[in-house]
């Protein structure tokens, strides 16, 4: 079981090892209640100051050299995150860190570096089938995503539909405090239409630095 710390949130390696070998076997995993309750709220506080501050802008498709805003694809707006311009959520990196620790250890994966943004998509907006890699790229390895949408209900929509290689269809709610990971290269996804705002924190974690082949 998960013990608390102050800033952030722990758990024990048996916890780790069951939850990354269903990452391994079923390519995606997705578990409740994933961060310490403080931590919580205060991500949730910063992300409601960055977008009450306007910081935020219109997310586009493709590498960043090819970027274009398709509104038809995609309709959220995000915010970049910089662990030191963005100290005042210094325990998410933390818990970042622990993360990616557990998945080089119990997956082999050679991890270099993350990156990470806050996502809200409107009321009425989507994002289309896709995934998470570019054609001739591969620097994204996992996909990370924590939902910040408290009180979600049945009907607001914003479900992430992940087709699995069997043709079989997944609806996850973007329920708060939900962490949810999946292979990046494989695993093709969908935001469905939201009715009302949904928020979350969503990233990637990187084989090179992301200073190298930055992939916005």
């Amino acid at each position: 079981m998960p013990t608390s710390t102050p800033s952030t949130t722990s758990f024990n390696k048996t916890q780790w090892n069951q939850w990354l070998d269903q990452l391994a076997e079923k390519e995606y995993i997705y578990i409740d209640s994933f961060i310490d309750d403080s931590l919580y709220q205060k991500i949730q506080h910063y992300f409601h100051t960055l977008y009450s501050e306007s910081e935020f802008t219109k997310a586009a498709i493709g590498p960043s050299k090819q970027q274009q805003i398709k509104s038809s694809i995609r309709g959220d707006f995000i915010y970049w995150l910089d662990r030191e311009k963005d100290s005042e959520i210094s325990a998410l990196f933390v818990l970042l860190e622990e993360l990616v620790d557990n998945l080089k250890q119990n997956l082999f994966l050679s991890i270099a570096d993350y990156e990470f943004h806050f996502a809200l998509y409107p009321a009425e907006t989507f994002y289309k089938k896709h995934l998470d890699q570019f054609q001739g790229q591969s620097n994204r390895l996992i996909s990370v995503l924590i939902y910040l949408n408290d009180h979600w209900q049945p009907g607001d929509g914003g479900e992430l539909k992940i087709y699995e290689p069997n043709g079989k269809e997944v609806l996850i709610e973007p329920l708060g405090n939900r962490l949810l990971m999946f292979k990046s290269d494989s695993v093709a996804h969908e935001v469905l239409l939201t009715h009302k705002s949904r928020k979350s924190l969503t990233g990637w974690l990187l084989q090179k630095p992301a200073s190298l082949n930055h992939l916005v």
